[in-house]
């Protein structure tokens, strides 16, 4: 009896998508929204006696502590997710992300509170990377290991997409703020609006998560595990095992990490800064570049399917490498349109086109028992190898030699590592995920 109705209450493929759309979606507005604010706002908020270069060091900063706390998320989450479960890891993150983002809207700023100010904003960042840890990769597994056979990349890609939609719904928030008021008000207060907003976000999110339930896939393979006392530990599994498969994936994911933020993040800095520009256009182009995107990731996860993983990933590497040097070209013609231009092309084509199927091919690389930790990690140990620095190579890059096209070679170097990881693997796309031997292994 038992059986049957767990049966009849398994979620269908395209609920479980959704439910993973919306948590990301939910996640990502909250951690990109602190970035946003890192290079408009928190300079003036929280540093306000440093000099302008080391105030947006400093801000950035904060922004980069989260990157310390992600891979600890990923071990926890990694570990609660193996072996309790995808949902119970997944309603997790989701609280603690929003609880810590709700907080952020009321830290007191340096005039109020001096110092302590920065050290809350410090405190709640760490909160904020803890559980974007491992929020990415349970999102990513609940729609992969509930997709029907050959529409893995498919149903991968909903996970995915919450990126550029959270992107938007940031900015778009953002920017009727300063519409509605005025741009020293949302200099001075306005900015919190966005944080405060993440509670209704939430509680969407926590009441589409609570109503499913993990994969079947899942729950066979913890049902064949071994007695809780004899039970392996992921995260040594791992790294006994699989540790040339962590190398490889971590390495494969550079261009991406690199190009997100020493572009598309960078770029907000670089416009108001350096060339003047208003916020709001760093705002307008960062919405209109993510919804520009959304119709490639299904696009290229789509194409993922047919094609298989390996083939598309290559085509998004090879894009971060063509628009490096014309992403700046088009940000230094000091217009709107030039702007929007680069944000669109970074994103529908370097974007999307690497991490539209990053999901679907790091799941695929390691087996269930140990699925969650794998790809939670290697996504992780990215971000703080490849994303975390980017921001301050960037500044010291741009800082050092005087031209932004530093900022671009260091973006095409890190396609090339990219390109590199990617000649030694395998295509994946047709593996069954209940095996736990070669399916599982991508190398050549």
């Amino acid at each position: 009896m038992a059986h049957g109705i767990s049966r009849a209450a398994a979620p269908s493929p395209a609920r479980v998508a959704f439910a993973s759309l919306i948590g990301t979606a939910v996640e990502w507005y909250d951690f990109f929204l602190f970035g946003i604010c890192a290079a408009l706002i928190f300079p003036k908020a929280f540093f306000p006696s440093q000099t302008p270069a080391i105030a947006l060091l400093a801000s950035f900063a904060t922004f980069g502590v989260a990157f310390l706390a992600r891979p600890l998320g990923a071990v926890f989450f990694g570990h609660l997710g193996d072996t309790v479960g995808r949902k119970s890891a997944l309603v997790t993150t989701l609280l603690l992300m929003g609880l810590a983002t709700c907080l952020i809207g009321v830290v007191p700023s340096y005039e109020t509170s001096g110092i302590w100010g920065a050290v809350i904003l410090v405190a709640l960042r760490l909160c904020q990377g803890f559980a974007i840890g491992g929020e990415w990769g349970g999102a990513a597994l609940m729609a992969i290991e509930h997709s029907p056979e050959g529409k893995r990349g498919f149903y991968g890609v909903f996970s995915q997409i919450g990126n550029p939609i959270g992107f938007f719904l940031c900015n778009a928030v953002l920017q009727v703020v300063i519409w509605l008021t005025s741009e020293d008000a949302f200099l001075r207060w306005g900015w919190r609006i966005g944080f405060l907003m993440s509670a209704v976000l939430v509680i969407i999110g926590l009441y589409v998560r609570l109503n499913i339930t993990d994969a079947a896939i899942f729950t066979e393979a913890k049902a064949r595990q071994a007695p809780a006392h004899r039970k392996p530990v992921p995260i040594k599994t791992l790294f006994r095992d699989h540790w040339n498969v962590l190398l490889r994936t971590v390495c494969l994911q550079a261009a991406f990490s690199v190009g997100s933020y020493a572009l598309i993040s960078f770029y907000g800095a670089y416009t108001q800064r350096t060339l003047g520009l208003p916020s709001s256009w760093v705002l307008i182009s960062g919405m209109v570049g993510a919804v520009v995107s959304i119709p490639f990731y299904f696009y290229f996860a789509r194409m993922s399917d047919r094609i298989g993983r390996r083939g598309v990933y290559l085509m998004g590497i090879g894009a971060w490498l063509l628009i490096a040097f014309p992403f700046y070209w088009l940000i230094n013609t000091s217009s709107l349109w030039g702007v929007i231009a680069a944000s669109s092309l970074a994103w529908a084509l370097g974007h999307a086109g690497t991490y539209a199927v990053q999901s679907s091919y790091l799941s695929e690389c390691f087996p269930t028992e140990i699925r969650y930790t794998g790809i939670s990690i290697s996504y992780q140990l990215a971000s703080v190898l490849w994303s975390a620095p980017s921001s301050f190579v960037a500044v010291w890059l741009f800082t050092r030699t005087g031209s932004i096209y530093a900022v671009s070679g260091f973006v095409a170097a890190a396609a090339l590592l990219a390109l590199l990881a990617l000649a030694t693997m395998r295509e994946t796309y047709r593996s069954d995920l209940r095996r736990s031997g070669d399916a599982s292994d991508p190398l050549q």
